[in-house]
């Protein structure tokens, strides 16, 4: 399954990248020699022209952490209702109500997550003394509504960005595409490079993409 990456998060994802592609740029050169300073000179100018362009939409750096924090909210609950799933299978339970839950929460539906939650979070306590045998924290039906504010925080921040995104990606579309193109031909070139090194990870897309959201979603609270 590809990883899903949101237009707001190329920069981020873009500065992880840089970060070890900066540091291991003498080993790139070795096996890719057009892949050296001035390759790296290009991408960087790349990243700053995105940069200038999202300024224009004045999303502070403020604003993206708190963006990227409330989206790992949504990240933390498809986990667990991973393992909810689980102790409902064992208990032949139905499983229909927490899958659409979890499918909405890693499609970006946020607004179809907030209105399913309310439900789920009674079927659950429902079956809580059950489930809680299976694993299931007792704490969880109440973590839910938590969640929810945050959730519901997090759809008014998204649809207010993605409105003014839309604008600004409507007449800049090749100019993600272009900085997209750079992660990616960096990625799979690191892969290579360092696919006998614990390296390797920091050039696995899916896996930078998982490290940069727990950072931002785990660092400040």
């Amino acid at each position: 399954m590809s990883t899903h990456i949101r237009l707001e998060e190329y920069t981020t994802l873009g500065d992880f990248i840089e970060k070890s592609y900066s540091r291991d740029l003498d080993l790139f050169v070795v096996r890719y020699p057009k892949l050296g300073k001035t390759y790296r000179d290009n991408f960087l100018a790349k990243l700053a022209e995105v940069k200038t362009l999202e300024g224009t939409l004045f999303l502070t750096e403020e604003q993206k952490e708190t963006t990227l924090q409330l989206y790992s909210v949504a990240y933390y609950l498809g986990d667990e209702f991973n393992f909810i799933n689980s102790y409902l299978k064992e208990l032949n339970l139905d499983t229909k109500a927490v899958t659409a839950l979890k499918n909405d929460l890693a499609n970006d539906n946020i607004e179809g997550a907030v209105l399913k939650m309310e439900n789920v979070k009674q079927f659950l306590t429902q079956h809580q003394h059950l489930l809680v045998e299976e694993g299931m924290r007792p704490t969880f039906p109440a973590e839910l509504d938590d969640a929810k504010g945050k959730l519901e925080q997090l759809n008014l921040t998204q649809n207010d960005f993605m409105n003014r995104l839309k604008l600004l990606t409507k007449t800049n579309k090749d100019v993600y595409k272009e900085l997209y193109g750079f992660i990616t031909k960096i990625a799979n070139a690191g892969k290579l490079v360092f696919k006998d090194d614990v390296k390797k990870d920091e050039y696995v897309i899916k896996k930078v993409v998982s490290r940069m959201r727990s950072h931002y979603g785990g660092e400040k609270k």
